[in-house]
């Protein structure tokens, strides 16, 4: 089994009608989807924004909240799916004989979000981008580790953000749920620790099949109840938490 440690500073989660503390608890208690206007991007500088996607807007929101009072040293962006709302458009004007459009081009790369972090924030930082599919929240997380493992003194902005897929690749959702954005700053130690092992017929047989919300709902539902351990399966790994 793999195991890493880090401890969670501050986190932050913005979704459609989730805001506050108080309504991450609640929705931690009556998890649903959510059916409501995304959160305020106010954050943002408006020049910046206006030509923004909103799941990015929703990612650079929870990013700009979070370090307003905070300082950190390396950067990691991780989504699932980044701009391909924003993609399937672009291909959809191409197809249909029109110009693409060069602003919509150039923020529909998978590190759109992170480079307008640090334009707006005017922070000269080493940021990451990455995917890992189904793992992807955790995928950054382990990135985290190794990077503190080499910088025990820095601290790490991780905003982990998505979306549903656009309508033309409806087929292949599993579940639904909103557009999301998970901002947390991490530094070293050991006040969480995450081990993950294949999926064994024998961690099946316990755990029949897969949880049933991207991960990163599944871990923001956790944290915002408080709870200690808790466990997420996906289609190859089971991911095992513990969180003081």
């Amino acid at each position: 089994m793999n195991t890493i440690h880090f401890n969670i500073d501050h986190w932050i989660a913005l979704t459609p009608g989730l805001v506050l503390q108080e309504d991450e608890q609640a929705w931690a208690n009556h998890p649903q989807l959510l059916h409501a206007q995304p959160p305020a991007a106010d954050k943002i500088p408006p020049m910046i924004r206006r030509r923004m996607s909103p799941i990015s807007k929703l990612a650079l929101q929870a990013a700009m909240t979070i370090t307003e009072k905070t300082t950190v040293d390396y950067i990691v962006f991780s989504s699932r799916h980044g701009e391909l709302h924003r993609t399937v458009n672009l291909i959809k004007d191409i197809i249909n004989g029109d110009d693409a459009s060069p602003i919509a081009f150039s923020q529909s790369v998978h590190n759109t979000a992170a480079g307008l972090y640090t334009i707006a924030t005017k922070q000269p930082l080493a940021v990451t981008s990455l995917t890992g599919g189904e793992n992807t929240l955790h995928m950054a997380l382990i990135e985290v580790a190794c990077y503190l493992n080499e910088h025990p003194d820095h601290r790490v902005l991780v905003v982990d953000y998505d979306q549903p897929l656009p309508n033309e690749y409806q087929q292949f959702e599993q579940y639904q749920y909103p557009l999301f954005a998970l901002a947390m700053v991490i530094s070293y130690g050991n006040n969480s620790q995450l081990c993950w092992q294949p999926m064994s017929p024998a961690i099946c047989e316990h755990h029949h099949g897969v949880d049933c919300y991207p991960q990163t709902l599944t871990v923001i539902k956790h944290l915002a109840n408080k709870d200690s351990q808790w466990f997420i399966n996906a289609q190859k790994q089971q991911w095992q938490w513990q969180h003081q």
